[in-house]
């Protein structure tokens, strides 16, 4: 599926207008706020959030490297929002790019980590949870980094409603579209679900991929990844959905809703906006490998369960934004 059939898809449901007017504004906001931030951070050497770390593609670079990056991609983004009504076609193709690169390459794994600990630090809020001992020298760059995840993908949108009026290329017929999103389905719950499995085995004490001592030395924090695989699995059944019945009409003994059509947009936006993030994540730990640092990781290279579930992040992401616009496509067409 290309961008602009994706596109066609996209505003043929009910998420299409909606999104298309809300992403321009957010995809302003985030290169006026992100590019105010890094400005400052280069002109009064001000507190940045997007501090260094190995769970980026951008690991290597300091903070002021990111800031000037950001000038750059937050420039690129106000220029194209400008362009918008004299150039559709240019400013389209601008926003797409600087949204990629914004949303997976900019966004690291820290929005992964953020998203996989959401549950416990909600918990936390309500007094339930130990959201005391979350950091804020950790939250705050996670919740930058979700915020470069969020006005990336912005960007991509506003870019694609730009480029919709070039083309009339119609979207998936319905047959590709099911048999597309079986298979992405497929892929997008069977990487989880090893992940899942790895963290699951350590918390009950068994040494799955990894050596006893691992175990040890890696104490409480076992539960953490108990806690991430079990999100995962939770990732594993809403993927799921996207192939089954209660995917498309809510179950009848929900109270309100029970019956009703499921929105188009509940299973596309956050499809679209996890594979982008597990896409980022994934990249990450590409890098480590490529550079030789993926040792620096817990444990070593012979624990090799604790880093290659997540070299097929990438694929899980690409796979999950797919089964996403598959099944809006397979909806639309329905109709």
């Amino acid at each position: 599926m290309t961008i602009l059939q994706t596109h066609h898809t996209i505003r043929s449901t009910p998420a299409g207008p909606r999104a298309a007017s809300l992403s321009p504004w957010l995809a302003g906001l985030w290169s006026v706020a992100y590019l105010g931030l890094a400005v400052l951070h280069l002109v009064r050497d001000t507190g940045a959030p997007w501090v260094p770390t190995e769970a980026s593609v951008l690991g290597s670079l300091s903070s002021s490297d990111v800031s000037v990056l950001i000038v750059a991609l937050g420039a690129l983004g106000l220029v194209g929002l400008a362009l918008r009504s004299r150039s559709p076609r240019v400013a389209g193709s601008l926003l797409v790019a600087t949204g990629l690169v914004t949303a997976l390459v900019l966004a690291d794994a820290r929005s992964l980590t953020f998203l996989g600990y959401l549950p416990m630090l909600l918990l936390g809020l309500v007094g339930v949870g130990p959201v005391d001992e979350v950091a804020t020298d950790v939250l705050v760059p996670a919740l930058a980094s979700v915020g470069e995840s969020v006005g990336g993908l912005a960007l991509v949108l506003t870019g694609v409603a730009a480029l919709r009026g070039t083309t009339d290329r119609p979207g998936w017929p319905v047959a590709t579209a099911a048999r597309v999103c079986r298979w992405a389905v497929a892929v997008a719950v069977a990487v989880p679900a090893f992940y899942a499995l790895t963290r699951i085995a350590w918390a009950l004490g068994i040494p799955f991929g990894v050596r006893d001592e691992f175990l040890v030395e890696l104490g409480d924090g076992k539960f953490a990844g108990l806690g991430l695989g079990l999100a995962a699995l939770v990732g594993c059944v809403l993927t799921a959905g996207l192939v089954m019945r209660w995917g498309e009409v809510f179950w009848s003994w929900l109270p309100v809703i029970g019956g009703r059509p499921v929105p188009v947009r509940l299973a596309l936006l956050p499809s679209v906006f996890v594979g982008a993030v597990v896409f980022s994540a994934g990249l990450a730990f590409w890098r480590l490998m490529w550079t030789g640092q993926i040792t620096d990781i817990p444990g070593n290279e012979a624990d090799w369960a604790a880093w290659v579930p997540e070299l097929f992040w990438p694929l899980w992401g690409v796979a999950l934004a797919v089964a996403g616009l598959a099944y809006a496509a397979r909806r639309v067409g329905e109709r």
